[in-house]
């Protein structure tokens, strides 16, 4: 679907004439160039060697002859030494006090300080007093994090931090929950509780604690609409290039729906399953209630949704290279990134190139929308539920 996508993007710049129109920009961006030409050329050899240096002026007093007999040695100034010999001395900064140096250490990292001491001092004490697993727990997948993005920039490219933290965070909350007597399912099911701030804002009664996952979806409906930035930053971009991006996205909506089902199916997964691979390309605040509107298995729909994200990071630019798509394309690489990678891949390209993420945004939220309208349908729902044999 990758490469379908990448394709119809690029066929498409070919057909509506963006790439000239992106050519075009590119130049502008890089600045008028002089292409004058010089009106005459002189004729001038000024590599050749049978030219003579014209004798330097000196200073009378420096050529044998011409000095006073007056004047002694001991009376005579040296000459003085031409600026380009004199080496300036070395300013060597005074060394930092203990002070200043456990300020910087302080400074660079305060972020893992501030997460390990609330998880020793706060988390870990109100968990094995009271039983509240949020705070140690979102602490914990803090710090996770932290250690996941200190790796070296190579490591990365195969251990990818969202995953290798997710890893950390399991294992960890489940030593801490294994001391406290309590199962996996327990663990898991503190993580996320599913009350979320909408819930809390809207007064209802007898909801249980929040807990960490519930946190982290809060902020990450924050971080969804902040990818709206770029957008608006790069909002002609989006104007010119309007169809190179709509029909894509529109097109990748409706063979996710219809497509994966029924292959998923084909090959022996489970219905509800094969219902939440047809979500897997949006983001997550998106295909959790899309997968809820077709049946499928929403902690499948969430594993799906991550992962294409993460590989979208890992192998999309290998992918992008092998089908011949040009650095600066950056149209096919913000529609491709986005609409088969989301929110994990536009905040990768939003480093890298931003006017590319600024599509991958657009491209995201359309492929979003259109999936979550049309399973909102029930006549549609049927018929991609008749798929898998429901």
């Amino acid at each position: 679907m990758f490469a379908v996508t990448a394709w119809l993007v690029r066929g498409l710049q070919l057909l509506v004439g963006s790439t000239k129109r992106g050519i075009t920009e590119r130049a502008e961006e890089m600045g008028a160039e002089n292409d004058a030409i010089p009106l005459a050329v002189s004729s001038t050899d000024f590599a050749s060697t049978d030219t003579v240096n014209p004798i330097r002026e000196q200073e009378p007093a420096l050529i044998r002859g011409t000095r006073d007999s007056r004047d002694s040695p001991e009376t005579e100034e040296p000459p003085q030494e031409t600026g380009s010999n004199v080496t300036p001395p070395q300013q060597v900064p005074p060394p930092l006090t203990r002070s200043q140096i456990w300020a910087a250490i302080i400074n660079r990292n305060l972020d893992h300080f501030t997460y390990g001491i609330m998880f020793l001092f706060i988390g870990i004490p109100v968990y094995y007093t009271t039983g509240y697993a949020m705070p140690v727990q979102l602490t914990f997948n803090v710090l996770a994090y932290f250690a996941a993005q200190s790796l070296p920039v190579r490591w990365k490219q195969f251990l990818h931090p969202v995953l290798l933290s997710s890893g950390i965070t399991i294992i960890g909350i489940w030593i801490l929950g294994l001391i406290r007597g309590d199962n996996l399912d327990e663990i898991l099911g503190a993580y996320k509780t599913y009350t979320t701030y909408l819930d809390l804002w809207h007064g209802e009664k007898n909801l249980p604690m929040p807990g960490a996952g519930d946190i982290f979806g809060s902020v990450l409906d924050a971080a969804i609409v902040s990818l709206a930035l770029p957008m608006f930053q790069y909002r002609k971009e989006l104007k010119s290039h309007f169809i190179p991006i709509t029909i894509p996205s529109v097109f990748l909506a409706v063979a996710s729906l219809f497509g994966y089902p029924a292959l998923c199916h084909s090959i022996g997964i489970s219905a509800p399953i094969s219902l939440s691979f047809s979500v897997r390309s949006l983001t997550l605040a998106l295909a959790t209630p899309a997968a809820s509107n077709l049946g499928g298995n929403l902690n499948a729909a969430a594993a799906l949704a991550i992962m294409s994200g993460i590989m979208g990071v890992l192998i999309g630019q290998r992918l992008l290279r092998l089908l011949k798509i040009r650095p600066d394309d950056y149209i096919t690489i913000g529609v491709a990134m986005g609409g088969n990678a989301s929110a994990i891949a536009t905040a990768l390209l939003l480093v890298s190139d931003p006017r590319a993420a600024a599509l991958s945004s657009l491209s995201m939220s359309l492929f979003g929308i259109v999936t979550l309208a049309l399973t909102s349908v029930p006549p549609v729902v049927n018929a991609i539920r008749s798929l898998v044999g429901l």
